[in-house]
């Protein structure tokens, strides 16, 4: 039988470790397939560092980090022959997994909202040590359980675009949906990580009259301009100039601000760039029992409409396709990545700790 490696986290902060197990073969209604490229997100950093899910007692260890990633089909389980909408599949597809799970009976999956389900967030993580033991993407193999979707990656998006379509652009698309972008709205994105610089293009493609970024290095401002930011913002500064500028560049104010700095801290300050009436997605600050001092009449005197957005609908991957497939010469989509080997899955982590690069990726297997 062939064998695939994982790395594997142990400890908190200490580096992973590669372990070799034995491919299972699929059961009913699963899919094994193979990593072919996986991304660092902003959360796999907090559960390396120990600071996920500390609101509900921490994380179990070891684990296996990883879900942003591109795979290709490897075995199908009895019972699958297509994608979750409905596109044949067979060994050798390219795929990108919905890289969670609802409980699929509580309200939430009822109503059609699997994203929002409590279970959705935990599923992500499974134990390292237990079968079947690829069940995060730091690892040569995953394995695809009965029930999760996945959605088979058209032939004209390159796999290195592709893998980041399953989490940062889903939810960035998807978030920006929810709260409700117009055409003809000014936006500001406070950060400019791989999040950020998608949010741009993205906010840009749905039609925003102008989009501000704001973050604190002058080369992700750049790559900002990039991907379609009128304006840009450093956030090393006198804090009252940047409240001036932009609500001087918005007419008064964004009509939508978007969290992905990844601190509570920005959304102190991204309430002073909302113009009366605006709305503010958060979807960066993950972190829990990070805190700042709010005076919500100020929300209440504006009007201002506040919304979390965790996950997203699996729908999302096929308007994320969308996306690429429209804007992939237009874009410098090769600029948000630095790519590491598999077998520098620690310098890797290292690199996106210190943030050196929008998103780190690992090049497990070749095409």
């Amino acid at each position: 039988m062939k064998k695939g490696r994982v790395a594997v986290l142990y400890e908190v902060g200490k580096p992973l470790e590669f372990r070799e197990y034995q491919v299972p073969d699929p059961q009913d209604g699963e899919v094994v397939i193979e990593c072919l490229r996986t991304n660092i997100c902003g959360s796999d950093i907090h559960m390396f560092k120990g600071e996920a899910f500390s609101a509900f007692g921490g994380l179990f260890y070891p684990i296996v980090l990883g879900h942003e990633f591109v795979g290709r089909v490897f075995k199908i389980g009895k019972g699958v022959k297509t994608d979750s909408l409905g596109n044949p599949i067979s060994e050798g597809t390219i795929v990108s997994p919905v890289y969670y799970k609802g409980c699929g009976s509580c309200h939430l999956c009822s109503d059609g909202r699997e994203y929002a389900c409590f279970r959705s967030l935990l599923s992500v993580l499974r134990e390292a040590e237990k079968p079947p033991y690829f069940v995060g993407a730091f690892s040569e193999f995953y394995v695809i359980r009965a029930g999760q979707k996945f959605y088979a990656v058209p032939s004209d998006i390159p796999v290195k675009y592709a893998s980041a379509v399953n989490c940062a652009l889903s939810q960035v698309i998807f978030g920006l949906n929810q709260i409700g972008l117009r055409y003809g709205e000014s936006v500001v994105i406070q950060g400019a990580g791989g999040l950020g610089l998608l949010a741009t293009a993205v906010a840009k493609d749905m039609g925003a009259s102008k989009v501000v970024v704001v973050d604190s290095v002058e080369n992700r401002l750049g790559l900002a301009r990039d991907f379609g930011a009128d304006y840009t913002v450093n956030l090393n500064g006198d804090f009252r100039e940047r409240v001036s500028k932009i609500k001087e560049v918005t007419g008064g104010g964004a009509d939508v601000v978007v969290e992905l700095a990844g601190t509570p801290i920005a959304i102190k300050e991204g309430m002073k760039y909302i113009k009366r009436g605006g709305r503010y997605l958060v979807m960066g600050a993950v972190n829990p029992k990070q805190k700042f001092d709010a005076d919500p009449s100020v929300w209440i005197g504006e009007n201002i409409t506040i919304k979390g957005v965790s996950l997203y609908s699996s729908h999302s991957i096929v308007m994320a396709y969308n996306f690429i497939q429209r804007n992939k010469d237009k874009f410098p989509f090769d600029k948000i990545f630095a790519v590491f080997e598999f077998e520098k899955v620690n310098e890797a982590i290292s690199s996106a700790v210190e943030k050196k690069y929008p998103r780190v990726q690992i090049l497990i297997n070749d095409t």
